[in-house]
């Protein structure tokens, strides 16, 4: 049987979807970049693992809703352990970004190291995720917009580390902090987006394995952006209410 190269579309709505998710994601970051950085002792460890839960799982949520925006005109199956590993990769970056910002002192060096680790986080994140796609296809790789896609979550680690080191300390106009929310909501999309412009898809006679895989129907989805939105938003009302009781005067880089 000759192979095919399977013609894939995007569902333009999701695709909205996964940058606002983004926005809000980055937006929660900045306001929690004071947080951490203001925290001390049990209180500090716990707004790190607060934290990095809701930004690991607004970056996870994008880029599962853009990856449900892809649309191939075959089923498409995830493999579960793999999906949550990917969720694991995205928290684990979002704990290296947070725990750089929040050090009494930020040199070029901690950014540079920080952000390199935040990109291998992203991408093992964005390529786990891929690998848990179960279809009767095979994939194959443009290894230039691999290597690209690579380099621009470099790019927007460097951004959102040096945007969070900004929003550190209170008092930063919520305008401006909106306006780079926006910036970093549409930076992290944008290496979504480069590695699945990377990959293509041949057929296959084969049946996939779908031991452990399920399909993420519609209403998934919903579920998980809605959980999403949730994390945030809880996060966010907590540091409103909470705020006052745990800053004490930062220490300033």
């Amino acid at each position: 049987m000759n192979s095919s190269t399977l013609v894939a579309t995007y569902d333009v709505r999701l695709v909205a979807l996964s940058v606002v998710i983004a926005i809000c994601a980055s937006y929660v970051a900045l306001d929690l970049a004071g947080r951490v950085n203001a925290a001390r002792n049990n209180a500090r460890v716990a707004w790190l693992i607060g934290g990095a839960i809701a930004m690991g799982t607004g970056i996870w949520s994008m880029h599962y809703t853009g990856m449900l925006a892809y649309r191939l005109p075959v089923q498409v199956y995830y493999h579960i352990p793999t999906v949550i590993l990917s969720l694991v990769a995205a928290i684990a970056a979002s704990s290296v970004a947070l725990f750089v910002v929040s050090r009494p002192t930020v040199s070029v060096m901690h950014l540079v190291v920080g952000s390199l680790l935040i990109a291998t986080g992203i991408s093992g994140m964005h390529y786990t995720g891929m690998a848990a796609m179960r279809l009767p296809a095979m994939h194959e790789w443009d290894t230039t917009l691999v290597a690209m896609s690579v380099a621009v979550a470099l790019i927007v680690a460097l951004a959102a580390l040096g945007l969070t080191f900004l929003f550190r300390e209170e008092g930063h106009d919520k305008v401006l902090k909106g306006v780079c929310a926006v910036i970093m909501g549409f930076a992290v999309p944008a290496m979504h987006y480069t590695g699945m412009a990377a990959v293509t898809f041949k057929t296959m006679p084969e049946t996939p394995d779908l031991t452990n895989a399920m399909d993420i129907s519609g209403i998934a989805n919903t579920a998980i952006v809605g959980v999403t939105f949730v994390v945030l938003g809880s996060v966010f009302v907590f540091s409103r209410w909470f705020a006052p009781a745990q800053e004490p005067s930062a220490v300033k880089a």
